[in-house]
């Protein structure tokens, strides 16, 4: 298997046990459990069919007219537009298309603030707002700020036009260069690169190739396919190169800009993970949140997940203990990205003192990153 391939199994990710009754055998949706979308999205929630859009949010009239605001995150023009509440949600045509908006909802005598959490960017299936989530003092990470992504080098030329209006600033790119080389991202005017990588290779496993299906079937036929992402996540934690990747990507933070932030990897999942985790458990988001932010990784790529399931148990012969090694690869599972939070606990105390210690984040810093991205 190439290295275009790797970046596919890298990037797919299925939280469930699937079962295979044949060579291209799937799940049912139904199969994969749901993340708790509540917790996600406490306010409420938007979601997309085509040009469809659906709003629900706490505090919404039960029935009848009522008056929404929308507004567009690059040139902050907005508009009032009066809506029919029906069977308790809000359905309308996406009133400004191919651009990221911003939904101001009244709920009584206070306004909900929503945005599409799955920024719907053709050719991208991870993309993603990280606003929204409710931090342990009461505030919310603020909307249109911070998204994490998997590579924008897939996006089409449709999804590369809505990523031209989101008001990015930054995008850093986490990829190792020979990835990078490969599949390089998309210039956007405005928009400054970082190439700030997270190392995902761990020593333990420096033995194991990618390269051919044969190889990738050795693998994962062991019990060190399960251990793989759990010994990732801590050797993320643990290198230098990812705590130097993390510092840069708080200096640019800090400078308070008002534009967005980008940061994504192959598949949106690990790498991106890491960087995701740090920087709202920094802004104060709980354990618990960040764990379920991580997973929703599994509902949005469902669908690739299948067909890449698909193909690799053909590939395999169906052969029962390779598939479920690939699935330990293929999976985001809860126990990943805690191994990295762990490690974090195990040795700094919490995540706070790792940035102080090995990034310089001091509570100043901290203090004012979250004026800066909560709300």
């Amino acid at each position: 298997m190439n290295k275009s391939r790797l970046s596919l199994i890298y990037s797919a990710f299925l939280f469930s046990s699937l079962a295979l009754t044949g060579v291209h055998a799937a799940p049912a949706v139904s199969d994969i459990p749901a993340v708790n979308q509540q917790m996600i999205n406490p306010h409420g929630l938007i979601t997309r069919d085509g040009d469809r859009l659906t709003l629900t949010w706490q505090g919404m009239p039960e029935a009848g007219s009522v008056t929404i605001k929308w507004q567009d995150l690059e040139t902050g023009n907005s508009k009032a537009q009066d809506v029919s509440v029906q069977d308790g949600k809000v359905t309308i045509d996406d009133p400004n298309p191919q651009r990221r908006t911003l939904f101001m909802l009244p709920a009584g005598q206070q306004t909900v603030t929503l945005a599409e959490r799955k920024l719907p960017v053709k050719g991208m299936d991870n993309l993603r707002d990280m606003g929204g989530l409710k931090t342990a003092d009461g505030r919310y990470t603020k909307w249109g700020l911070l998204y994490r992504a998997d590579t924008p080098h897939k996006a089409k030329a449709e999804g590369y036009g809505y990523l031209r209006h989101m008001n990015m600033g930054y995008v850093f790119d986490l990829r190792r260069i020979e990835e990078i080389a490969k599949k390089p991202d998309p210039a956007i005017d405005g928009v400054t690169y970082h190439h700030t990588q997270i190392p995902d290779e761990p020593p333990a496993y420096a033995d194991v190739s990618w390269e051919t299906d044969d190889a990738i079937f050795r693998f994962v036929r062991t019990p060190r396919a399960e251990s793989f992402y759990v010994d990732t996540n801590i050797f993320m934690v643990d290198a230098g190169q990812s705590q130097r990747s993390m510092k840069q990507i708080f200096d640019t933070a800090l400078k308070g800009e008002g534009k967005a932030m980008l940061w994504h990897c192959a598949g949106g999942k690990d790498r991106t993970g890491y960087v995701s985790a740090m920087f709202l458990a920094a802004l104060g988001v709980p354990q618990e949140t960040i764990v379920n932010e991580y997973l929703l990784t599994n509902e949005y790529r469902q669908e690739f997940d299948r067909q890449e399931l698909a193909d690799m148990s053909k590939a395999f012969n169906n052969d029962a203990q390779a598939i479920k090694g690939f699935k330990a690869i293929q999976q985001s599972r809860p126990e990943y990205i805690l191994a990295g939070l762990k490690q974090i606990e195990k040795e700094y105390g919490s995540v706070e003192n790792y940035l102080e210690k090995q990034m310089g984040v001091t509570a100043q810093q901290i203090a004012r990153l979250k004026m800066l991205y909560t709300e």
